[in-house]
C-alpha cells in the first residue's frame, strides 16, 4: 500500500511504501482545515529524550534564558540612547516589559494550539501555508545564521576576569567566553541530563542573585543616605531632562536592547516536547518568571540610577553591574564575590541559550532542506544534539573574532531587529487563526488589548530605524551600514533561498518537491525531499 506524502503544491503523491509518513492537510480555504491540523497537531509529540522537564525546571529554564548578560551589560548603552533621561530610561524597561508580557500570551496561546518543539517556527508555519514553507524556510534559516552564543560569551569573561582582579584585554576576554561555550557544549552534547543538571543549579544561583537585587534595590530606595552612606543621584528636577541629544531611531535602539535583557520568554516553547503536561506548565511558569524578572530589573535600574553618577554610566560599558555592586558592598565582595556571580549568571545563560539554540537547530535540519540535514538533527553519538552544538560553538568563534568596537550593542540589535519582524507576524497570526476559524477556542487566550500593543510596537521597532538621517548603531560604529539594513538584507538571503529551491529549481527543470518522513536510528522523526519527475521520485542525495 502506497504511502502518501506532501507535494510543493499540496497534492499528494505515491512513495516507497517502507517509508513513514504523518500528513498533515493542506487546504487553501483555511477554516476546517485549520481545525483539523489543529487537532493533528495538539496530540503531544514525544521525542527520544522524553518529557523530563517539570515546573521548576520550566521555570528555571525561563530564568535563567532570561536572565543573563542582559540587565548586568545592556543598561549603560540605554541610558546612552535615551540621552541620559531617567524618564525616558524606565519608559524603555517598561516599554520592554509589557512587550514581552503581550509576547508571552501570544505564545501561550499558540503554544496551547500547537504543543510542539520548535516555538516560533511552529507557529508561524501553522498560520502561514501559503506559500509553501516560506515562513518556515525564512526564519529557520535566519535561526540558523544567528545560532552563536557571543553576547553571553564577552559578559562572562569580562566579569569573570574582572573578578579575579586580571585587567585582562579584548583578546584574553573573548578567549575566555570561548572557553566557557565549549565547556557548556560539551556538557549538554555528551549528556542532556547532566547539562539540564548544571543549568538547573547555576538557575537556583541565578535566583539568589536576584533576590541580592531586589534588596539592593528596596535597600538604597528606602534607606536613608545617612544610613546607607550613598549619595543618590537621581534628582526629581532632572528627571524628564535629556544631557545628550537623542531621536526616535535611538530611542528604539534602547527598546531593543531592554526587549533583549528580556528575551527567553518565548525559548522554552522551542522545548515543548521536553516538558510534563506543557499547557499547564507553561500557563504557570511564563508568568511567574516575568513577573520575579521584571521586579529584579526595575529595582536593579533604580539602583544603578541612584548610585552610579551619569558620567560613570555612560562611560562603565558592559561593567555597569559590577561597578554598581563594588559601589554598594565594597571592593572584597562588590567587586569579586558578587561579579564572580555575575559571571556565573552569564555562564548559566550559556548553558541555557546553547541548549535551546541546539533544539531550534535541530528542528531547523529536521525539515530536511538544508545539506547534511539527517546529520545535523540526530543525537549523535551520545543521544543528544551534538552535531548542532558544534554548529553553535563554531558560528560563535567565528562571530567573537570579529573586528574590535562595541560590537556588543551592534550584535543585540541586529539580532533584535528580525525577531520583532517575527514576532509582529506570529501576533498578527493570532488575528488570523480567529477569523479562520472562530469557534476553535485555545486552552489559553491573549487578550486582545495586549496583542495590539505588541503589534503597534513591533511596527515602530521596524520602521524608526529608517526615519532619522543620524545612525541607529552604537556609539563607534556610526560608519558601519545601519543594523535594520543588515538585518534585512539576511532575510533577503532566506527569502532567496527559499525562491530557488522551492520555485526556481522545480519550474526550470521540471519536477515537483515532494517531502517524507523517515525515522532516524535514534527514533527521531526527520523529513525527506524528493524530486518527482512525472510519476518517478528521486532523493536529493545532496541532503542526506
Amino acid at each position: 500500500m502506497p504511502i502518501l506524502s506532501q507535494t510543493l503544491d499540496g497534492t499528494d503523491s505515491s512513495t516507497s511504501p517502507n517509508v513513514a509518513y504523518r500528513q498533515l492537510s493542506s487546504d487553501s480555504q483555511g477554516g476546517p482545515d485549520l481545525r483539523g491540523r489543529a487537532s493533528q497537531l495538539r496530540e503531544l509529540e514525544e521525542v527520544p529524550q522524553g518529557r523530563h522537564l517539570g515546573l521548576f525546571s520550566t521555570i528555571v529554564l525561563f530564568v535563567s534564558r532570561i536572565v543573563g548578560s542582559g540587565i548586568f551589560a545592556t543598561s549603560s548603552g540605554i541610558y546612552q540612547d535615551v540621552g541620559g533621561s531617567p524618564f525616558l530610561f524606565f519608559l524603555a524597561w517598561f516599554l520592554a516589559a509589557a512587550l514581552s508580557f503581550s509576547g508571552l500570551y501570544v505564545y501561550l496561546e499558540l503554544g496551547s494550539l500547537v504543543p510542539r518543539s520548535g516555538g516560533t517556527k511552529v507557529f508561524l508555519e501553522f498560520i502561514y501555508e501559503k506559500p509553501y514553507m516560506l515562513a518556515c524556510v525564512v526564519f529557520l534559516i535566519y535561526s540558523i545564521m544567528f545560532g552563536f552564543n557571543m553576547l553571553n560569551a564577552l559578559v562572562f569573561g569580562e566579569y569573570f576576569l574582572h573578578s579575579i582582579g586580571i585587567k585582562a584585554d579584548e583578546f584574553h576576554t573573548r578567549l575566555t567566553g570561548l572557553l566557557c561555550v565549549y565547556f557548556a557544549a560539551a556538557i549538554h552534547g555528551i549528556s542532556y541530563s547532566h547539562g539540564v543538571r548544571a543549568q538547573n543549579i547555576i538557575g537556583a544561583l541565578k535566583l539568589l542573585l536576584l533576590l541580592i537585587m531586589v534588596l539592593t534595590g528596596l535597600y538604597l530606595v528606602l534607606m536613608p543616605s545617612s544610613i546607607s552612606h550613598i549619595h543618590s543621584n537621581l534628582h526629581w528636577d532632572d528627571f524628564f531632562k535629556t544631557k545628550t541629544p537623542m531621536t526616535s531611531s535611538t530611542f528604539a535602539g534602547a527598546i531593543i536592547k531592554a526587549s533583549f535583557s528580556f528575551s527567553g520568554w518565548n525559548s522554552a516553547h522551542t522545548v515543548s516536547n521536553e516538558v510534563k503536561d506543557p499547557i499547564r506548565t507553561f500557563k504557570i511558569a511564563g508568568p511567574v518568571s516575568l513577573i520575579i524578572v521584571t521586579v529584579a530589573y526595575m529595582l536593579t535600574n533604580l539602583a544603578y540610577i541612584v548610585v552610579i553618577p551619569h558620567d560613570e554610566i555612560v562611560n562603565s560599558g558592559q561593567l555597569i553591574g559590577s561597578l554598581l555592586f563594588e559601589k554598594v558592598f565594597g571592593h572584597k565582595v562588590g567587586k569579586q564575590f558578587l561579579t564572580l556571580s555575575v559571571a556565573l549568571c552569564a555562564s548559566g545563560n550559556i548553558f541555557v541559550v546553547l541548549y535551546t539554540i541546539s533544539r531550534v537547530s535541530q528542528e531547523v535540519f529536521r525539515e530536511g532542506f538544508l545539506p547534511c540535514s539527517n546529520f545535523m538533527a540526530s543525537n549523535w553519538p551520545f543521544g543528544a544534539p551534538l552535531p548542532t552544538l558544534v554548529l553553535s560553538c563554531t558560528l560563535t568563534t567565528l562571530v567573537i573574532l570579529a573586528p574590535k568596537g562595541d560590537l556588543y550593542n551592534y550584535i543585540i540589535a541586529l539580532e533584535g531587529y528580525p525577531n520583532q519582524v517575527f514576532l509582529g507576524l506570529t501576533a498578527f497570526g493570532i488575528f488570523i487563526i480567529r477569523k479562520r476559524s472562530p469557534e476553535l477556542r485555545a486552552p489559553i487566550r491573549a487578550s486582545l488589548m495586549g496583542t495590539v500593543f505588541l503589534l503597534l510596537i513591533t511596527l515602530y521597532l521596524t520602521i524608526s530605524p529608517f526615519t532619522s538621517s543620524k545612525s541607529p548603531n552604537p556609539k563607534g560604529l556610526e560608519n558601519w551600514p545601519s543594523y535594520a539594513v543588515v538585518a534585512i538584507l539576511c532575510l533577503g538571503v532566506c527569502v532567496s533561498y527559499w525562491i530557488v529551491m522551492f520555485r526556481l529549481l522545480p519550474y526550470v527543470f521540471g519536477y515537483r518537491l515532494t517531502s517524507k518522513e523517515v525515522e532516524l536510528s535514534d527514533g527521531l522523526i526527520v523529513k525527506k525531499w524528493v524530486k518527482t519527475y512525472g510519476d518517478i521520485p528521486v532523493d536529493l542525495d545532496f541532503i542526506d
